[in-house]
């Protein structure tokens, strides 16, 4: 088989030397760009019978020149031909962050990925070898086919073909005689060993846990099913790991429960919102706590020992360095410790939990009648009229109204973001959580916002709300101890965002047209 590899012409994206921006996935052809396609098109055999063109504009563009030399060839646009996800590098032509994954992954790195959520090495040579699997089976040996596509993702065919050239110009084509696809092959049973091994290092760490068998089984299915997956990378997974075999998890009074929802929380010097906190949980019918300090030094856990002969408290501790994905592990140790069947309510120290008539409503009456396992709600910022931090706790009385969205996000479905902190601070994180779950022994506690399997967020149900309290008087203290431990996900880099901008300006959440009061909340759900 024959194969012509061709770039695209010289299009705005290389004009701009931008590297990872939305504006190169709407990049065209440049007036100089068309005219080298055109130049180029002169050199083309005169019979083709394939042509592959990737997604983008500026290939496709290119591909249409082409196709009126070939108007009777097929042309079929490869989504696995895409350029390179570099993840959020914001067009930065000279990114140190860049540079030094590059260099990881020419010294062997599959699994390092390019920017936050980009791609990894792993990622682009699969696709690759995917793609040229199905041309070697889709095509006579006698073919001639064109493959239009990026000069990286070019290079990268390339050296898995094992078939060298010097770097071609924009726009220009290189053409190769009789392809032998042995060393695609070859790089195939390559990317098979290098699966098969994070495999087995994950399962390794897995077996060694002192954990029921029934769990070991569903880690052992995620590892082999989401070894490469983004959202289990393998700080994530050692982290999930430690926090699942952590000995230091310790039950300090056990209490006796009964069959209701059993509530878990972890909190950290919370005395301010304490009480509200708690009667809040009280008020809509919760009988059963798992209350558990982490590092906790202030009055917070006498504050909720006086609620002992009011309701059910297991009062738990463990002094071990907070980390989100470390706190999976240890809410899923909570989990199994209570074991199956048992329906739970997960939620945050600075969160109220809340849903259609809770004032008056209990919330197992509210449960047997929405009748599901999981629910999944949105977290509402509560603020005040006044300035970020400023006023006293009763002030904090308002959330926005039409600034949240939700967007389809792989693998776990949706995703809710906006508010306040996407309006003023101008960050998008995850505001979906599924706080009730009805615990089978199935489901792995993946991370705050979603559930493993992926089914699970899909069939949630979303009719509930969590009035979020993350900016109360006194927090900028804390968010300061969380800027220098880094303790919170990506290196508390939303926190370092706050205290960048709160630093140097005198900021109101609230604004007349979007703000509401709480008591204006309408569950009204699609």
């Amino acid at each position: 088989m024959n194969i012509i590899f061709m770039r695209h012409g010289e299009a705005t994206d290389n004009v701009n030397e931008l590297i990872s921006d939305k504006e190169i996935y709407w990049s065209v052809l440049t007036k100089k760009g068309k005219n080298i396609v055109l130049e180029s098109i002169e050199n083309l055999p005169k019979k083709v019978d394939k042509i592959y063109v990737s997604p983008f504009p500026r290939t496709i563009e290119t591909a249409h020149f082409v196709s009126k030399k070939f108007p009777k060839t097929e042309v079929i646009i490869e989504k696995r031909l895409h350029e390179i996800y570099h993840g959020k590098y914001s067009g930065q032509k000279n990114n140190e962050d860049l540079d030094n994954t590059r260099l990881k992954q020419i010294d062997g790195d599959y699994f390092v990925r390019f920017g936050e959520y980009g791609e990894n090495k792993f990622d682009i040579e699969t696709r690759l070898c995917d793609f040229l699997n199905d041309v070697y089976k889709n095509n006579f040996d006698d073919n001639t086919v064109i493959i239009i596509s990026h000069g990286s993702i070019t290079s990268y065919m390339k050296r898995i073909l094992n078939i060298k050239t010097a770097h071609i110009k924009t726009g220009k084509i290189e053409e190769f005689i009789n392809v032998d696809f042995s060393s695609l092959f070859k790089h195939m049973k390559k990317l098979k060993s290098i699966k098969n091994q994070k495999i087995k290092e994950r399962i390794k760490q897995i077996e060694s846990l002192d954990i029921s068998n029934h769990l070991k089984k569903n880690l052992i299915k995620l590892v082999k099913k989401e070894f490469n997956n983004i959202e289990f990378s393998d700080n994530y997974f050692s982290n999930f790991i430690d926090g699942i075999s952590s000995k230091n998890l310790n039950q300090k009074k056990s209490s006796n429960f009964d069959n209701g929802v059993i509530l878990i929380c972890f909190y950290n010097n919370f005395e301010n919102f304490a009480d509200k906190w708690i009667n809040h949980y009280i008020n809509i019918g919760i009988k059963n706590f798992v209350l558990v300090s982490n590092n906790s030094k202030d009055k917070s856990t006498k504050i909720l020992e006086s609620y002992n002969k009011k309701v059910n408290i297991s009062f738990w501790e463990i002094n071990e360095k907070y980390n989100c994905y470390k706190m999976c592990g240890w809410k899923q140790q909570i989990l199994e410790f209570y074991g199956a069947n048992h329906k739970f309510l997960i939620v945050d120290s600075d969160e109220l939990f809340i849903y259609e008539g809770y004032k008056n409503t209990k919330l197992e009456k509210f449960l047997r009648e929405k009748n599901t396992s999981f629910i999944k709600t949105l977290m509402l910022d509560v603020y005040t009229n006044k300035r970020v931090f400023d006023g006293n706790l009763e002030d904090y009385n308002y959330v926005d109204k039409g600034t949240y969205k939700i967007i389809n996000s792989v693998p776990y479905k949706q995703r809710f973001y906006g508010g306040p902190r996407s309006r003023i601070f101008g960050i998008n994180p995850s505001l979906q959580k599924i706080p009730f779950i009805l615990y089978t022994g199935n489901e792995i506690y993946a991370n705050d916002h979603y559930y493993y399997p992926w089914e699970i967020n899909d069939k949630a149900k979303f009719c509930t709300y969590i009035l979020h309290y993350k900016f109360l008087p006194g927090d900028e203290k804390k968010y300061n101890e969380y800027v220098k431990d880094e303790r919170h996900w990506n290196n508390s880099q939303e926190y370092k965002i706050y205290n960048a901008t709160l630093s140097h300006n005198k900021i109101s959440f609230y604004d007349k047209n979007i703000s509401i009061p709480i008591s204006d909340i309408k569950f009204n759900f699609k």
